[in-house]
């Protein structure tokens, strides 16, 4: 019994050691362009496949913790062991935002969503700015 017992939680080590191990994103600038937040993410590949796709379902608050707006953005295609550099316009002014949500993954190839969004390793270069999930 107690052999079967180590086989699992080998396994279950082995799958959540993979789950903490995807991508990491990081929230790298935020610059004021034309009264629009252009946002800067670095998004590294920790794995030794390449990530097709990886769609972020974000969330940005102002600085008082209300939704401003909601999008959705490719992060993908990032080969295997490498990192990209992402930038996106908002329509919100820097100085307003107070932080960034990654609300879920809804596509992710080949994974699934659910493994990486628990696979995904968050910081923030913009002191300003929270990113979380």
């Amino acid at each position: 019994m107690r052999g079967v017992w180590v086989a699992a939680l080998c396994v279950l080590g082995s799958a959540v050691a993979h789950a903490q191990d995807i991508a990491r994103l990081e929230l790298n600038a935020a610059e004021n362009v034309d009264n629009r937040c252009r946002l800067t993410f670095l998004i590294e590949n920790k794995t030794t496949a390449a990530i097709d796709s990886i769609k972020l379902d974000l969330a940005l608050f102002n600085t008082e913790g209300v939704i401003q707006r909601r999008m959705v953005t490719e992060m993908g295609p990032v080969r295997a062991k490498r990192t990209n550099v992402r930038t996106f316009p908002t329509e919100v002014d820097c100085l307003k935002l107070g932080s960034i949500l990654v609300n879920d993954v809804t596509t992710c190839a080949p994974e699934e969503p659910s493994a990486c969004m628990d696979g995904l390793d968050l910081s923030s270069r913009v002191t300003t700015i929270r990113l979380y999930k």
